[in-house]
């Protein structure tokens, strides 16, 4: 038996609290190196290389999905 309950997390509701994050993500973005469009783009080319080969050939269709 354990007498020592957890207390539970409490969300905290401030919204001091959500806009300082805010902030932090928009200063993170801005002055974050790294870009992963390109690390995306190369993933994208060595997982999907035979689905493309399968659409240039004509034997597939994959529609477009509108955004």
């Amino acid at each position: 038996m354990n007498r020592h309950h957890k207390q539970p997390y409490l969300k905290v509701r401030n919204s001091a609290y959500r806009q300082a994050f805010e902030r932090l993500d928009a200063a993170l973005e801005e002055n974050s190196p790294s870009d992963n469009s390109e690390k995306i783009r190369f993933m994208r080319q060595a997982y999907f290389a035979d689905v493309d080969k399968l659409q240039k050939s004509g034997r597939i269709k994959i529609p477009k999905q509108e955004l």
